[in-house]
């Protein structure tokens, strides 16, 4: 975005996030890493996230799930202390209940909730220009060539909220086309 960065989910823990946040601050001169969005609360989406709040960014979040990410956050690390307790900080966090848009003169990106079978409260992530949608967990382009519940879940998301002609972004690895989740679909 024109003014600082939004980063989409935080593998793992504070070593991965904080070669993230290098290398986007390398890539990206100056610019805050200003939103950290979690698609769901599972811990490989978000293990890192307290590092990328310790920089000042903040979190954005699924319903029902801010309470869970408050109480994380307020939370000290004393055993392993990481950074966000190293550093205390008030964090904002925000819960998107259905739809959430973050716009500049340069960027929009959206969020929408929906229903699923993986987790209660999942967020997918469009960046509206040039059309990249941001998927984990109900489909991975490439390594999902069977239909499941979480595919056609999130398929019938897609439709619904009237997204077409996308690239999609897969959490766990590959991108691959919209048409190609719609075709697994169609199929018999």
């Amino acid at each position: 975005m024109k003014d600082g960065l939004a980063i989409f989910d935080a593998p793992y823990g504070e070593l991965q996030s904080k070669y993230v946040i290098e290398q986007a601050k390398a890539k990206y001169p100056g610019k805050p890493i200003k939103y950290l969005i979690l698609t769901h609360h599972h811990m490989d989406h978000t293990g890192g996230m307290r590092t990328f709040a310790a920089e000042g960014a903040t979190i954005i979040v699924p319903a029902p799930d801010k309470a869970y990410f408050e109480k994380d956050l307020k939370t000290t690390h004393t055993v392993l202390p990481d950074e966000l307790s190293k550093h205390p900080r008030k964090v904002q966090v925000v819960e998107v209940k259905d739809e959430m848009t973050l716009k500049d003169d340069e960027s929009e990106i959206k969020m929408f909730r929906f229903d699923n079978p993986h987790v209660d409260g999942m967020l997918t992530i469009q960046v509206v220009q040039p059309n990249i949608v941001w998927v984990t967990d109900l489909w991975s382009p490439v390594r999902d060539t069977a239909k499941s519940p979480n595919s056609e879940a999130y398929a019938a998301a897609l439709k619904k909220l009237g997204i077409s002609g996308a690239t999609l972004a897969g959490g766990h690895g590959a991108s691959g086309k919209q048409s190609d989740l719609e075709a697994l679909m169609a199929a018999k």
